[in-house]
């Protein structure tokens, strides 16, 4: 069976850059896979190891998002898919999730699909909760460690903030893991010099899945960024409060009442 591990490709930079005319992210001219990613492909090479399946990494993005596909083969996936086409360009969390689930869903025999917890450039951590609600899978998030592995089913366990969780899962399910797990393995140089792009790496176009062309790309996407701004300066003010907890919390309430531009009643 397979498991099929969605991957992002990300800037290879300490600073991202953004582009004022359409407030989204500037291709960087050096990517790399997600490092939440990286933790999700680790559960998923441990898993299929144990199970004997085959783990398949997918991605959306333009043409030379093939680069994190071959470091996804580098560290032990099978193959890579590539679902690139202008017509999923500006894709928010939502109309990526339905464009991935499409893809996933041509894909045969699915054990698990297992996602990184979230994306190191956008942080919404949306997109693997709302792959699951496209295909109606039971899902389990900000997962840890995997614990009793078996051909019908596997224990995890979450780790919610200060909270322990174990949660038995059937198959097929969706996982996102937490960057509590496993550190990821390095890539395998000799998988990447027999790297066969070929054979190893398929590229699906929007002509070859039954997509709704109203839910992809820019028209699919009902959250918009209308606007960035950053921060003037980054000095704290701070004031020393004197008296009573009374007087200190009296005069809190003023601060935040002139802050805000409110009158006091």
């Amino acid at each position: 069976m397979n498991i099929i591990v969605p991957i992002k490709q990300v800037p290879n930079a300490t600073e991202v850059a953004i582009d004022p005319q359409t407030n989204n992210l500037k291709r960087a001219k050096e990517s790399k896979i997600n490092k939440y990613d990286r933790f999700a492909l680790e559960s998923a090479l441990q898993l299929a190891k144990q199970l004997g399946d085959e783990v398949i990494a997918i991605t959306m993005g333009p043409q030379n998002a093939d680069q994190v596909l071959a470091e996804a083969i580098g560290m032990g996936a099978s193959k890579g898919i590539l679902l690139s086409d202008r017509a999923f360009a500006g894709a928010d969390t939502l109309a990526t999730a339905y464009t991935l689930s499409i893809g996933i869903s041509k894909i045969s025999d699915i054990r698990l699909i297992i996602v990184g917890q979230q994306a190191e450039d956008a942080d919404t951590g949306q997109v693997g909760p709302l792959i699951a609600k496209q295909l109606q899978l039971p899902q389990a998030t900000y997962v840890a460690k995997l614990q009793q592995i078996t051909q019908s089913n596997l224990e995890v366990h979450r780790l919610l903030g200060n909270i322990d969780i174990n949660e038995i899962l059937s198959y097929p399910a969706l996982l996102t893991i937490s960057d509590n797990f496993d550190i990821p393995r390095y890539m395998m140089p000799s998988k990447l010099m027999n790297l066969n792009i070929d054979q190893q790496i398929i590229t699906w176009q929007m002509k070859d899945l039954d997509l709704d062309p109203q839910r992809i790309g820019l028209s699919g996407s009902p959250s918009v960024v209308r606007k960035i701004l950053m921060p003037d300066s980054s000095q704290r003010r701070t004031q020393e409060l004197l008296g009573s907890i009374s007087e200190q919390t009296d005069a809190v309430k003023l601060m935040i009442q002139e802050k805000m531009g409110l009158q006091s009643w």
